[in-house]
């Protein structure tokens, strides 16, 4: 009995380590990617000291509630399907759990644009607009970077193969 109680416990302890350490590496790589987005738009956009600390707190706020309420949810009913035959998951999924699906992508995507609809309101509120439209717009050129820079990785990673 106590070799099955020590068995558990390790068993426990090892789960938690390594669910820990790939929580904090995922973290890791949202907090690196959301300063290099910060740093980009920062970079080439005009604004003075005062606007400055008003996007971050803005830019912090808006990021952390969109990673925590759409992001994070995207991403784990996508990880629902992968690894697996996208086709086969497609002929044997029911009707209601594909409408569900729909459903759930809809939501995810309509309260994004009511997040950064509410967001972009606060920053008119606070910035001068043609500032405002600057960081619209960088923040465009960098998720095209962003974009052509995983592209590319991707690419790579296949020519290696």
């Amino acid at each position: 009995m106590k070799i099955k109680i020590n068995f558990s416990l390790l068993f426990l302890t090892t789960f938690i380590v390594i669910k820990n350490g790939y929580s904090q590496e995922e973290i890791s790589k949202y907090e690196e990617l959301k300063a290099w987005k910060l740093s980009y738009i920062i970079k080439n956009t005009s604004m003075n000291p005062e606007e400055l600390e008003i996007y971050k707190c803005i830019f912090e706020d808006y990021e952390n509630n969109y990673h925590n309420e759409i992001w994070s949810k995207v991403i784990r009913r996508h990880n629902d399907f992968s690894g697996k035959n996208k086709k086969e998951i497609f002929d044997k999924i029911s009707s209601s759990e594909a409408m569900n699906l729909i459903y759930d992508f809809d939501s995810y995507e309509l309260k994004g644009m009511e997040m950064k609809h509410n967001r972009n309101r606060r920053l008119l509120k606070k910035i001068r607009p043609e500032i405002v439209l600057s960081i619209l717009y960088q923040e465009k050129n960098f998720n095209r970077e962003l974009f052509k820079k995983r592209r590319n990785d991707s690419k790579n990673k296949i020519n290696q193969n």
